[in-house]
């Protein structure tokens, strides 16, 4: 396995056990190590909830349009439809990526509560025992401060024997497995569409959605045309954005828009800024999973290009 700390910015991602792929994307690992000590900035892109555990190093976060804060070493972040503006002198961090189905079996609130908000891991209502798991990391790391494997292993441990203890209900995770799946497909247009895939009413849609993916249909259907856009350009940096849109989109004004509401800037301010860590990371999850962004993973879906 490669270092952890390799270059200015590195992430691993290692595949979580294969019972807990239906409710995770994957575990990450990144390092942050700017040559001079300065401040490193990036921002994250929208994307599915995730807890977060720092070992060494600082970092601030939010989740725009709020401002730069210190963040805690244990920390989670909701499920987001805009972009989570960080910045850090040095750092590394343990991630674990929840997807909807994941919501459901593990946490004990409604998603929407979350969405679009980084707070301490421990302010969540959830079976997992986050404190508990961040001593279980940092007795590893002081014996091998990047032995990302063993952490790993920790992750599965924990989260094996929580999902043994708490067995989600199997028709609601069936629902969420199946809305998940409907709302990743580029042929689902519109809430209607949504709705009849699952063969439930919209009103029944948009309480589902609300609690397991943690905003209504629309924003949701919005967030991945607007993904699938963004997946094209990371893909291919030589790309321009006119011949990268979604066929979900009416034209180059469309989509300028949807980009002013998820990242604040628009894509002219956005392509020339540096992207230390996004970038590296993109590059890793495509070769470890073949595809750069989180929102687009669907349930269940293996690391088949793990190197």
């Amino acid at each position: 396995m490669q270092p952890l700390t390799q270059g200015v910015a590195n992430t691993i991602f290692l595949p979580p056990a294969e019972r807990l792929r239906p409710y995770l994307s994957t575990y990450y690992f990144t390092s942050i190590a700017p040559d001079n000590g300065a401040e490193i900035y990036d921002l994250l892109n929208p994307e599915w909830a995730s807890v977060r555990f720092r070992w060494t190093g600082d970092m601030r976060g939010s989740v725009q349009p709020d401002a730069l804060h210190d963040i805690a070493p244990a920390h989670f972040v909701g499920p987001t439809t805009r972009a989570g503006p960080f910045a850090s002198r040095g750092a590394r961090v343990a991630s674990i990526g929840f997807l909807p189905r994941g919501w459901n079996a593990f946490m004990r609130e409604s998603a929407h509560g979350w969405a679009n908000r980084v707070d301490a891991a421990d302010a969540l209502a959830t079976i997992l025992n986050f404190t508990a798991m961040a001593g279980a990391l940092d007795a590893i790391a002081k014996v091998a401060v990047d032995d990302v494997a063993s952490m790993a292993a920790m992750f599965d441990t924990v989260l094996l024997a929580a999902l043994d203890a708490h067995q989600p209900a199997a028709a609601e995770d069936a629902r969420i497995a199946a809305a998940h799946k409907a709302l990743i497909d580029p042929a689902t247009t519109s809430v209607r569409d949504l709705a009849g895939a699952l063969a439930i009413s919209e009103r029944q849609l948009h309480r589902l959605s609300l609690r397991a993916f943690g905003f209504a249909p629309k924003p949701l259907l919005r967030r991945q045309r607007f993904l699938r856009t963004l997946d094209v350009i990371m893909r291919d940096g030589a790309r321009n954005w006119s011949s990268a849109l979604d066929g979900q989109y009416y034209d180059q004004s469309h989509f300028n828009r949807d980009f002013r509401a998820f990242f604040g800037m628009t894509p002219e301010q956005y392509r020339p800024m540096p992207h230390p860590v996004l970038a590296a990371a993109a590059a890793a999850r495509i070769k470890a999973m073949g595809a750069p962004l989180q929102a687009l993973h669907l349930s269940g879906e293996p690391m088949s290009h793990q190197k």
